[in-house]
């Protein structure tokens, strides 16, 4: 059986692990050899202790669970002034849900927020120039990359990253 669900603080572990798999498997290469095998895990713990402990009002964490097991999440931070609309945070898809269209219903879902509690159509995130796999599947939703700038990574080093935007979100 298939759901989506609000994240709570009890959430917080298995959100941090599946994010930090995510990093694993996505930014090998990018982010140092240290901080992907020693360093990911206990960081991503921290972020998401904070974020799920005392969330800002206009932040949501939705949950997709296949047979109760989270196979999936998104982060959003809804905005009805910001120039570039609601901004996704994170979106992670386990590995092996890749290619089922999880990414795109958690997306679908985050829209559906934004227009309901914010009015706002557009969305944006950000997505490191060289996460090839991920810009590919933002282009395949509709993503136009409208700009690219340097970032420095958890990691310490520094990256050129892509901000993808929707003006409206299509299905």
């Amino acid at each position: 059986m298939e759901h989506y669900r609000i994240a709570s603080s009890a959430d917080t572990r298995t959100v941090a692990n599946l994010h930090a798999l995510s990093w694993q498997n996505s930014y090998r290469g990018i982010f140092t050899d240290d901080y992907l095998d020693n360093q990911v895990v206990e960081d991503r713990i921290q972020i998401w202790t904070k974020r799920l402990d005392n969330p800002p009002n206009h932040q949501i964490v939705i949950l997709k669970e296949i047979d109760g097991q989270m196979v999936g999440f998104v982060c959003a931070y809804g905005s009805s002034t910001d120039e570039f609309g609601t901004f996704i945070d994170n979106l992670h898809v386990i590995p092996a849900f890749k290619g089922k269209g999880i990414g795109r219903d958690l997306m679908r879902q985050v829209y559906d927020w934004s227009l309901l509690h914010f009015n706002q159509p557009k969305l944006s995130l950000q997505v490191l120039e060289e996460n090839h796999s991920a810009r590919f599947f933002y282009e395949k939703v509709g993503g136009i990359c409208q700009d690219t700038f340097p970032e420095t990574l958890p990691s310490g080093n520094v990256a050129s990253v892509c901000r993808y935007v929707w003006d409206k979100y299509e299905f």
